[in-house]
């Protein structure tokens, strides 16, 4: 993001954000400078889903949960009762494995002009390639069909929502055996196969109803901490993100770039840097619930921590963050997810460090404390 100085109350102002790729997270994250001893190494297959977890015998990776998370909450948001993420669950399991698919669009059913819009799904944030037709997303969604355009259906709460939206025109949707409902919406070659992960869908739906209704109650971005914070020592400093430098301080675009941006995956965890009070916990754009755009102003969702001695850092563009304001958080607390929201055309954190209310480049500020954020998560392990 290109921040301007903001003060602590006017934290909605902000400017161009670069255009980030979604780029994969690492296996380990050096905290601290030199070697980082095994107890300051997080568990990054967490994210916003929680950690990687066994269900019904499956074993889900901290991806897999997000997308099952965003499959429920979007239940919970629009009213629905539990079974309907149920039945969403395991169709979407059977179709992608909660994975989010983009379309390589080499299908021979397709056309060229098809071919050519279906291949632009590969300029979203994804997990994965299919090429089954035109489809895309965890749903396999088809924009052929109808479901929607290709940047709609690449956006995981959209294609969440087309699928309730069909479910519930189905009759007796909540009491037709699950299968015959999810057929009802996919009308799939292999219909039958939805009936096979009704236990995972069950079980997944008891872990995260809970937290679903929850988000549904409170609409603000604050989520549950569903992650471990970092065992940081005492006075020491951590990297905020586990992803990787995209962008430094300084001049952009005609403007200057008050922080430095990190870009790792969406919905993987953002720690506190160092011993704080929080400052601020909010939406500071027009909105947060989606996505926002170089049309929108703000930070999107902010967490603002209060250091000390006039020092401050920002940690921007949010999916959500799960501390309040007036909390005191150790180095290494969780406070959020990488996200996109504000103004903001790709997910990534866009981290400041100020001084006095003035941005400094965070780069040579952390190395000076012993983080390198020139070293992405597992250099230097």
């Amino acid at each position: 993001m290109a921040g301007t100085d903001v003060g602590r109350t006017a934290v909605a102002a902000g400017a161009a954000i670069f255009v980030l790729p979604l780029l994969a997270m690492s296996t380990v994250l050096l905290l601290l400078g030199g070697a980082a001893s095994s107890d300051t190494r997080p568990d990054t297959t967490c994210g916003a889903g929680g950690t990687g977890a066994t269900v019904a015998g499956i074993a889900l990776d901290a991806v897999q949960m997000g997308h099952a998370r965003t499959i429920a909450d979007v239940a919970a948001a629009r009213g629905l009762p539990a079974h309907a993420a149920t039945v969403a669950l395991a169709t979407a399991w059977q179709e992608s494995r909660l994975r989010m698919l983009a379309n390589d669009g080499s299908s021979l059913e397709l056309t060229a002009e098809q071919a050519a819009v279906t291949v632009t799904s590969l300029s979203y944030p994804h997990d994965g390639l299919g090429s089954d037709h035109d489809s895309v997303n965890t749903f396999q969604q088809r924009w052929i069909a109808g479901w929607g355009t290709v940047a709609q259906l690449m956006d995981p709460v959209y294609a969440a929502e087309a699928f309730y939206t069909r479910l519930i025109d189905v009759p007796d949707w909540e009491t037709i055996p699950l299968t015959q409902a999810a057929q009802a919406v996919q009308i799939s070659a292999a219909g039958g196969a939805y009936a096979r992960w009704e236990p995972l869908a069950q079980q997944l739906t008891a872990m995260l109803w809970p937290g679903s209704q929850a988000v549904a109650a409170d609409t603000a971005g604050a989520v549950d901490g569903v992650c471990p914070g970092l065992s940081v020592p005492d006075g020491a400093w951590a990297r905020p993100s586990a992803g990787v430098l995209t962008s430094g301080y300084g001049p952009r675009w005609g403007s200057q770039h008050a922080g430095v941006d990190l870009a790792g995956p969406r919905d993987s965890p953002v720690y506190a840097t160092a011993a704080g009070t929080v400052l601020t916990a909010a939406c500071t754009s027009a909105f947060c619930d989606r996505d926002g755009s170089l049309d929108l102003a703000g930070y999107g969702n902010l967490v603002e921590l209060d250091h000390g001695d006039g020092v401050t850092t920002r940690y921007a563009h949010l999916s959500g963050y799960t501390v309040t304001p007036g909390q005191q958080v150790p180095a290494g607390e969780l406070l959020g997810f990488q996200g996109s929201t504000g103004n903001s055309t790709g997910v990534h954190l866009h981290f400041e460090v100020r001084l006095d209310g003035a941005p400094v480049d965070p780069a040579p500020w952390l190395a000076e404390r012993g983080v390198d954020l020139s070293l992405h998560a597992g250099a230097g392990a």
